[in-house]
């Protein structure tokens, strides 16, 4: 008997899903979770051994492969497994992800592997990680947002991540009203190495802090937070190797007030002067 036969349909039907079948391999990680979790595990049971749902994997005429992915998934994150057999599981596992190409079946070997807490599973979460292609449209979406703190958090995680094709929709946020988002841009741009955002970098490097005395109100900028923003710039500058504003960065070092930054500039001028 087919081992998904004893599945109920409306679960059978979700785990058979083009949808489900498209799972990226961290999807697939929360999935067994989840199914967990929920007590869906119930769902899918058998009493082979690690061994045998392995050799599963590799058999040329056993159909779901997936099911047994999944079931080994199970017992290796719920058993004991021996430590002298972690290397033959290791080896096998990453042959049958090598040899299987449907993403259920990889997804659940990578959350197998995963379960074994194991240095050796390395290699192959390098070749799972390469394959996986993230759609970066939901997060672009925030950049037209209305709530100024979504589109902050979008601008920041684009450009950490390099995506090239959010840098013009990024360009646009410069010409916000709110200093901290127009400022979280030009911060942003600075990975891509974009002119544009000069001037409000070297707007940020010059801005003056408040006097002790002041009490500053919103959308003004505190002391701690100037200070935060020009050592945000100088740390994204030296990580990027980017030396477009090493004039600005010498006033800095010559001139700030706060001893912490200008000590810092001191540092950023000397690493991208070399």
């Amino acid at each position: 008997m087919n081992e998904s036969s004893n599945m109920p349909q409306n679960s059978k039907k979700l785990l058979d899903s083009p949808i489900v079948g498209s799972l990226t391999v961290p999807i697939a990680i929360v999935l067994v979770g989840a199914l967990i979790i929920f007590g869906i595990s119930k769902m899918l049971t058998s009493e082979k051994s690690y061994k045998d749902l392995v050799n599963e994997l590799h058999s040329k005429t056993f159909g779901n492969k997936w099911v047994a992915a999944y079931e080994l998934s199970k017992q290796l994150n719920s058993s004991q497994i021996p430590k002298e057999d972690y290397p033959w599981l290791v080896e096998n596992l990453s042959l049958a992800y090598k040899e299987s190409i449907d993403p259920r079946t990889r997804g659940f070997i990578v959350a197998a592997l995963g379960s074994l807490r194991n240095n050796a599973t390395l290699p192959l979460f390098i070749i799972a990680l390469q394959g996986i292609k993230l759609d970066w449209t939901p997060v672009t979406n925030f950049l037209t947002s209305e709530d100024d703190l979504l589109k902050q958090a979008a601008v920041l995680t684009l450009a950490t991540h390099h995506v090239a094709e959010s840098q013009a929709l990024i360009r646009t946020v410069l010409q916000s009203p709110t200093p901290l988002l127009k400022y979280s841009a030009a911060n942003a741009l600075i990975n891509f190495q974009d002119e544009t955002a000069i001037p409000t970098l070297k707007e940020i490097l010059l801005l003056t802090y408040p006097a002790k005395t002041e009490r500053v109100l919103p959308p003004a900028l505190d002391v701690q937070q100037i200070s935060d923003l020009k050592l945000s710039v100088l740390l994204t500058l030296q990580k990027n190797n980017w030396n477009k504003l090493n004039d600005t960065i010498l006033q800095l070092a010559q001139n700030d007030q706060n001893t912490a930054i200008a000590l810092k500039a001191k540092d950023v001028l000397n690493t991208l002067k070399n």
